[in-house]
């Protein structure tokens, strides 16, 4: 009789299982972890934890590396995968913020902006984006998403620099300020600045098996309204 040696465990079942995760929304923010680092070539990844019932900033927390139970206080209760309560107490939820490649999203506004000054998008650095992971089974109320919106950290205000090549260096970010607010472009001598709404990559995950194959797409989800492109 010969005997075999069991398969050795993939590089995410390794990661999912060296972890502390504790319910499947936290081992599925791993799985979207390894599949925007490895499938997507996104660098300087970070975990979250958002209380959703908690005031701001104590709501939004950040995690110590990829362990999970850093920032759980003991009513602090993780929220199960497919869960559809509105809002339970002390719930939390698991996001993730890294640096993509190339921009996820540009303003009309802004994209408007850079060609008619024929500036390239890829002169401005690239923003920090967070996603949230989700499975395809879940349901999900506008009430909690709202309390997740209510948390996320303001973007920061792009500044492009002008033809005339007065104002601030092109592609310097900033916290917030001049009293700028989401989704406007402020026009300023040789210059122009743009601070984005808040927003969030829906991390979205098929299901493993029985017709699904575990595909993660992304979606962008905004705050507000977002004011349409237009031709010409």
């Amino acid at each position: 009789m010969t005997s075999t040696k069991p398969p050795q465990a993939s590089a995410l079942s390794g990661l999912i299982s060296g972890s502390d995760a504790k319910s499947p929304a936290q081992a599925l923010s791993l799985e979207i972890l390894h599949n925007l680092q490895h499938q997507h070539n996104w660098t300087d990844l970070k975990l979250h934890l958002v209380s959703l019932n908690a005031t701001s900033p104590q709501g939004f927390v950040h995690l110590d590396g990829f362990n999970l139970s850093s920032g759980l206080s003991p009513s602090s209760t993780p929220s199960p995968s497919g869960t559809s309560n509105p809002l339970t107490p002390g719930e939390t939820v698991t996001l993730i913020s890294g640096l993509p490649p190339q921009h996820s999203y540009v303003h009309p506004d802004l994209q408007t902006y850079l060609i008619k000054h024929s500036i390239p998008d890829t002169s401005l650095p690239v923003q920090r984006e967070l996603v949230l992971p989700l499975s395809l089974g879940e349901n999900w109320t506008l009430s909690r998403f709202c309390a997740v919106f209510d948390h996320l950290p303001e973007r920061q205000v792009i500044h492009v620099q002008g033809a005339g090549g007065s104002g601030r260096p092109m592609g310097t970010q900033a916290t917030p300020a001049d009293g700028s607010a989401n989704g406007s472009a402020t026009g300023r001598v040789g210059g122009y600045e743009h601070r984005d709404q808040k927003r969030v990559l829906l991390g979205m995950k098929a299901r493993d098996g029985g017709g699904g194959d575990g595909t993660v797409v992304y979606y962008i989800m905004q705050e507000g309204e977002i004011k349409p492109r237009q031709n010409g």
